[in-house]
């Protein structure tokens, strides 16, 4: 399938946190999916999940041309969008993405990544050897994670996936609101703040208005715009910069900020 995207870009930039590369495929576990998709040239190729699956979860239907006209405002995005373009958003499931942000809090990638797998292998059912679904809430509820490693996550996640699972917050709602409604229904829930609550908006809800500002962004915007201080400062001034498709912009900057990337 022809598509405008680079995967690698797309999978590897911080967004999601399950894709792993396994010889020229990225394999990654999408609630109960085990999917892999390789890429040559302009060509994507795909198994565990029909096409429609594919082409949402990617967000192949963005229009990254406008996307680029609309945020390249200024040299320094310009030039993060030459580098990585094709990098996309994705679309990922509320729950998941919700659950796993909330891990998020105060720790890197790798160590999202490896609190993650535990409580998937902790809770989770098991797809093929090694490889375990991300949990429902339910299945979070009913079990003790006070020994999966998580810290102070571990009371939160718990709590979330209680009130998830009785219908006390209910995640559909949040798919009929707006950026600002949505973001502060998020942040009701006890673990979740600003950033993870516009991590939120921006990778599963499609808010691409959201800009997550963790320390990487709050670097490239003080470094290159001279803009410092409260989260709500910072973040209302990139979505005043950047416009509708800020959220595309922190992404941008943020792969570039990456150890793996960064020059």
């Amino acid at each position: 399938m022809k598509a405008d995207v680079n995967v690698e870009y797309t999978l590897n930039n911080g967004q999601a946190f399950r894709w792993k590369k396994v010889g020229e495929e990225w394999r990654g576990v999408c609630r109960d999916k085990i999917i892999y998709i390789c890429q040559k040239d302009d060509e994507i190729s795909f198994r565990g999940a029909p096409e429609e699956f594919i082409c949402n979860y990617l967000r192949l239907d963005d229009d990254l041309d406008k996307i680029y006209d609309s945020i390249c405002k200024d040299d320094q995005v310009a030039a993060a969008v030459e580098r990585f373009r094709g990098m996309r958003i994705l679309r990922q499931d509320l729950w998941e993405c919700s659950a796993s942000y909330m891990l998020a809090t105060n720790a890197t990638v790798p160590r999202i990544k490896s609190m993650i797998e535990t409580v998937c292998r902790k809770c989770g059912q098991e797809l093929e050897e090694d490889l375990f679904a991300f949990p429902l809430p339910e299945e979070i509820a009913s079990q003790d994670l006070s020994k999966c490693g998580l810290g102070f996550r571990a009371e939160r996640l718990k709590k979330y996936a209680e009130s998830v699972y009785s219908g006390e917050f209910d995640l559909e709602e949040l798919k009929n609101m707006n950026y600002e409604d949505s973001v502060q229904k998020l942040m009701t829930v006890y673990g979740i703040g600003p950033k993870v609550a516009d991590c939120v908006a921006l990778f599963s809800l499609g808010h691409l208005q959201a800009c997550p500002i963790d320390a990487r962004i709050s670097h490239v915007m003080e470094d290159k715009y001279g803009i410092k201080g409260s989260y709500a400062k910072v973040g209302s001034y990139a979505r005043d910069h950047f416009g509708p498709y800020a959220g595309y912009a922190q992404e941008y900057f943020y792969i570039g900020m990456s150890p793996e990337y960064k020059i």
